[in-house]
Protein backbone atom coordinates (compact mmCIF):
# COMPACT_ATOMS: atom_id res chain seq x y z
CA UNK A 1 0.00 0.00 0.00
CA UNK A 2 2.76 2.42 -0.97
CA UNK A 3 1.76 5.74 -2.50
CA UNK A 4 1.28 4.92 -6.17
CA UNK A 5 2.44 8.37 -7.32
CA UNK A 6 6.02 7.75 -6.16
CA UNK A 7 6.23 3.97 -6.32
CA UNK A 8 7.15 3.94 -10.01
CA UNK A 9 10.01 6.45 -9.71
CA UNK A 10 11.91 5.24 -6.66
CA UNK A 11 13.15 1.97 -5.23
CA UNK A 12 10.36 0.33 -3.16
CA UNK A 13 12.28 0.74 0.10
CA UNK A 14 13.08 4.38 -0.66
CA UNK A 15 9.54 5.14 -1.77
CA UNK A 16 8.16 3.59 1.40
CA UNK A 17 10.52 5.73 3.49
CA UNK A 18 9.55 8.91 1.61
CA UNK A 19 5.85 8.04 1.86
CA UNK A 20 6.11 7.63 5.63
CA UNK A 21 8.76 10.24 6.45
CA UNK A 22 6.48 12.18 8.80
CA UNK A 23 5.41 9.01 10.61
CA UNK A 24 9.01 7.85 11.04
CA UNK A 25 10.03 11.31 12.31
CA UNK A 26 7.26 11.26 14.90
CA UNK A 27 8.22 7.76 16.05
CA UNK A 28 11.87 8.86 16.33
CA UNK A 29 10.89 11.79 18.52
CA UNK A 30 8.78 9.54 20.74
CA UNK A 31 11.71 7.13 21.26
CA UNK A 32 13.20 9.75 23.56
CA UNK A 33 10.27 9.19 25.94
CA UNK A 34 10.29 5.39 26.14
CA UNK A 35 10.83 5.50 29.90
CA UNK A 36 8.02 8.04 30.48
CA UNK A 37 4.49 7.09 31.62
CA UNK A 38 1.96 6.24 28.94
CA UNK A 39 -0.13 9.38 29.43
CA UNK A 40 2.90 11.58 28.84
CA UNK A 41 3.74 9.75 25.61
CA UNK A 42 0.13 10.11 24.45
CA UNK A 43 0.11 13.82 25.30
CA UNK A 44 3.39 14.46 23.49
CA UNK A 45 2.15 12.47 20.49
CA UNK A 46 -0.97 14.63 20.32
CA UNK A 47 1.09 17.81 20.65
CA UNK A 48 3.35 16.69 17.80
CA UNK A 49 0.28 16.15 15.62
CA UNK A 50 -1.12 19.56 16.54
CA UNK A 51 2.08 21.51 15.93
CA UNK A 52 2.80 19.64 12.69
CA UNK A 53 -0.71 20.39 11.45
CA UNK A 54 -0.49 24.06 12.38
CA UNK A 55 3.03 24.39 10.97
CA UNK A 56 2.17 22.87 7.61
CA UNK A 57 -1.08 24.74 7.05
CA UNK A 58 0.15 28.10 8.35
CA UNK A 59 3.23 27.81 6.13
CA UNK A 60 1.08 26.94 3.11
CA UNK A 61 -1.21 29.87 3.88
CA UNK A 62 1.78 32.23 4.09
CA UNK A 63 3.26 30.96 0.82
CA UNK A 64 -0.07 31.16 -1.01
CA UNK A 65 -0.69 34.72 0.24
CA UNK A 66 2.73 35.86 -1.03
CA UNK A 67 2.21 34.14 -4.39
CA UNK A 68 -1.26 35.65 -4.74
CA UNK A 69 -0.03 39.17 -4.09
CA UNK A 70 2.97 38.72 -6.37
CA UNK A 71 0.84 37.37 -9.22
CA UNK A 72 -1.78 40.09 -8.81
CA UNK A 73 0.96 42.71 -8.83
CA UNK A 74 2.37 41.23 -12.02
CA UNK A 75 -1.05 41.19 -13.69
CA UNK A 76 -1.70 44.82 -12.69
CA UNK A 77 1.76 45.97 -13.84
CA UNK A 78 2.94 47.00 -10.36
CA UNK A 79 5.29 45.80 -7.67
CA UNK A 80 4.04 43.21 -5.25
CA UNK A 81 5.45 42.73 -1.73
CA UNK A 82 9.17 43.55 -1.95
CA UNK A 83 10.08 45.35 1.27
CA UNK A 84 10.14 42.69 3.99
CA UNK A 85 12.82 40.05 3.60
CA UNK A 86 14.42 38.84 0.35
CA UNK A 87 11.98 39.36 -2.54
CA UNK A 88 9.25 40.16 0.01
CA UNK A 89 9.02 36.55 1.20
CA UNK A 90 8.71 37.58 4.86
CA UNK A 91 5.63 39.71 4.21
CA UNK A 92 3.28 37.13 5.89
CA UNK A 93 5.37 37.41 9.07
CA UNK A 94 4.95 41.19 9.06
CA UNK A 95 1.22 40.81 8.40
CA UNK A 96 0.91 38.40 11.32
CA UNK A 97 2.74 40.76 13.69
CA UNK A 98 0.58 43.67 12.55
CA UNK A 99 -2.57 41.63 13.15
CA UNK A 100 -1.48 40.70 16.68
CA UNK A 101 -0.65 44.26 17.76
CA UNK A 102 -3.63 46.02 16.16
CA UNK A 103 -5.95 47.89 18.48
CA UNK A 104 -9.03 45.89 19.47
CA UNK A 105 -11.92 48.31 19.02
CA UNK A 106 -15.04 47.18 20.89
CA UNK A 107 -18.31 49.14 20.73
CA UNK A 108 -19.27 50.74 24.04
CA UNK A 109 -22.55 48.80 24.42
CA UNK A 110 -21.26 45.52 23.05
CA UNK A 111 -21.13 42.25 24.97
CA UNK A 112 -17.36 42.23 25.38
CA UNK A 113 -17.03 38.51 26.16
CA UNK A 114 -19.14 37.35 23.21
CA UNK A 115 -17.48 39.92 20.94
CA UNK A 116 -14.05 38.61 21.94
CA UNK A 117 -14.90 34.89 21.67
CA UNK A 118 -16.51 35.01 18.20
CA UNK A 119 -13.29 35.19 16.08
CA UNK A 120 -11.56 32.67 18.35
CA UNK A 121 -14.39 30.17 17.84
CA UNK A 122 -14.26 30.61 14.06
CA UNK A 123 -10.51 29.93 13.97
CA UNK A 124 -10.79 27.00 16.41
CA UNK A 125 -13.52 25.33 14.33
CA UNK A 126 -11.45 25.59 11.15
CA UNK A 127 -8.38 24.10 12.82
CA UNK A 128 -10.28 21.29 14.59
CA UNK A 129 -11.89 20.21 11.32
CA UNK A 130 -8.41 19.58 9.88
CA UNK A 131 -7.58 17.10 12.64
CA UNK A 132 -9.62 14.16 11.28
CA UNK A 133 -8.61 14.39 7.60
CA UNK A 134 -6.35 11.53 6.40
CA UNK A 135 -3.40 13.21 4.68
CA UNK A 136 -1.68 9.94 3.87
CA UNK A 137 -1.24 6.37 4.99
CA UNK A 138 -0.97 6.35 8.80
CA UNK A 139 -1.02 10.16 8.71
CA UNK A 140 -4.37 11.04 10.22
CA UNK A 141 -3.70 13.40 13.16
CA UNK A 142 -6.63 12.09 15.23
CA UNK A 143 -8.36 8.88 14.17
CA UNK A 144 -11.82 8.70 15.72
CA UNK A 145 -14.93 6.68 14.95
CA UNK A 146 -17.47 8.83 13.20
CA UNK A 147 -14.84 11.25 11.93
CA UNK A 148 -17.19 12.45 9.17
CA UNK A 149 -19.77 13.40 11.79
CA UNK A 150 -17.10 15.19 13.81
CA UNK A 151 -15.96 17.09 10.70
CA UNK A 152 -19.43 18.41 9.89
CA UNK A 153 -20.35 18.99 13.54
CA UNK A 154 -17.27 21.12 14.14
CA UNK A 155 -17.72 22.88 10.82
CA UNK A 156 -21.29 23.80 11.72
CA UNK A 157 -20.09 25.72 14.78
CA UNK A 158 -18.95 28.52 12.46
CA UNK A 159 -22.62 29.53 12.18
CA UNK A 160 -22.70 29.92 15.96
CA UNK A 161 -19.54 32.04 15.82
CA UNK A 162 -21.04 34.32 13.16
CA UNK A 163 -24.19 34.67 15.26
CA UNK A 164 -22.05 35.54 18.28
CA UNK A 165 -20.26 38.23 16.26
CA UNK A 166 -23.56 39.81 15.20
CA UNK A 167 -25.16 39.55 18.64
CA UNK A 168 -22.09 40.66 20.56
CA UNK A 169 -21.86 43.93 18.60
CA UNK A 170 -25.25 45.00 20.02
CA UNK A 171 -26.18 46.50 16.68
CA UNK A 172 -29.28 45.61 14.67
CA UNK A 173 -27.49 45.96 11.34
CA UNK A 174 -24.69 43.66 12.48
CA UNK A 175 -27.31 41.17 13.62
CA UNK A 176 -29.11 41.31 10.25
CA UNK A 177 -25.82 40.81 8.44
CA UNK A 178 -24.97 37.83 10.67
CA UNK A 179 -28.36 36.20 10.03
CA UNK A 180 -27.92 36.67 6.27
CA UNK A 181 -24.45 35.10 6.44
CA UNK A 182 -25.79 32.18 8.50
CA UNK A 183 -28.55 31.55 5.95
CA UNK A 184 -25.94 31.44 3.17
CA UNK A 185 -23.67 29.08 5.10
CA UNK A 186 -26.52 26.67 5.87
CA UNK A 187 -27.61 26.67 2.22
CA UNK A 188 -24.05 25.66 1.25
CA UNK A 189 -23.64 23.00 3.92
CA UNK A 190 -26.86 21.08 3.28
CA UNK A 191 -25.93 20.01 -0.30
CA UNK A 192 -22.42 19.20 0.91
CA UNK A 193 -23.75 16.83 3.58
CA UNK A 194 -26.14 15.22 1.11
CA UNK A 195 -23.30 14.54 -1.34
CA UNK A 196 -21.34 12.77 1.41
CA UNK A 197 -24.16 10.34 2.21
CA UNK A 198 -23.64 8.10 -0.90
CA UNK A 199 -19.92 7.87 -0.14
CA UNK A 200 -20.64 6.79 3.44
CA UNK A 201 -23.21 4.25 2.25
CA UNK A 202 -20.86 2.70 -0.33
CA UNK A 203 -17.88 2.59 2.05
CA UNK A 204 -20.02 1.41 4.97
CA UNK A 205 -18.18 3.55 7.49
CA UNK A 206 -18.13 7.04 8.97
CA UNK A 207 -14.37 6.91 9.57
CA UNK A 208 -12.35 8.87 6.96
CA UNK A 209 -9.49 6.33 7.07
CA UNK A 210 -11.81 3.45 6.15
CA UNK A 211 -13.47 5.50 3.41
CA UNK A 212 -10.06 6.16 1.84
CA UNK A 213 -8.98 2.52 2.29
CA UNK A 214 -12.17 1.34 0.55
CA UNK A 215 -10.97 3.03 -2.65
CA UNK A 216 -7.74 1.03 -2.86
CA UNK A 217 -7.68 -1.07 -6.05
CA UNK A 218 -11.42 -0.81 -6.22
CA UNK A 219 -13.73 0.47 -8.95
CA UNK A 220 -17.36 1.30 -8.26
CA UNK A 221 -19.92 1.09 -11.03
CA UNK A 222 -23.37 2.59 -10.64
CA UNK A 223 -25.84 1.61 -13.35
CA UNK A 224 -29.10 3.56 -13.62
CA UNK A 225 -31.94 1.92 -15.55
CA UNK A 226 -34.00 4.15 -17.83
CA UNK A 227 -32.88 7.58 -18.87
CA UNK A 228 -36.00 9.30 -17.58
CA UNK A 229 -35.57 8.17 -13.98
CA UNK A 230 -33.63 5.99 -11.59
CA UNK A 231 -35.37 2.66 -11.22
CA UNK A 232 -32.68 0.45 -9.76
CA UNK A 233 -29.01 0.51 -8.85
CA UNK A 234 -26.32 -2.11 -8.88
CA UNK A 235 -23.03 -1.32 -7.23
CA UNK A 236 -20.11 -3.55 -8.02
CA UNK A 237 -16.62 -3.48 -6.55
CA UNK A 238 -14.10 -5.18 -8.83
CA UNK A 239 -10.47 -5.78 -8.05
CA UNK A 240 -8.05 -4.51 -10.65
Amino acid sequence: MINQSIDGFLHPNVSKWVDQIFVYTKHWLLTWLTAAPGWIIQTVSSLINIFALLGVFLTLFAVMSVLERKILGRIQNRYGPNRVGPFGLLQPVADGIKMLIKEDIVPARADKLVHFMAPILIAAAAILALGVIPYGRNMTPFTIDGGILFFFAVGSTTELAVFMAGWGSNNKFSMLGAMRAIAQMISYELPLIITVLPVVMVAGSLTPDRIVAAQYNCVHFIFCIRSCGIESHSIRCARR
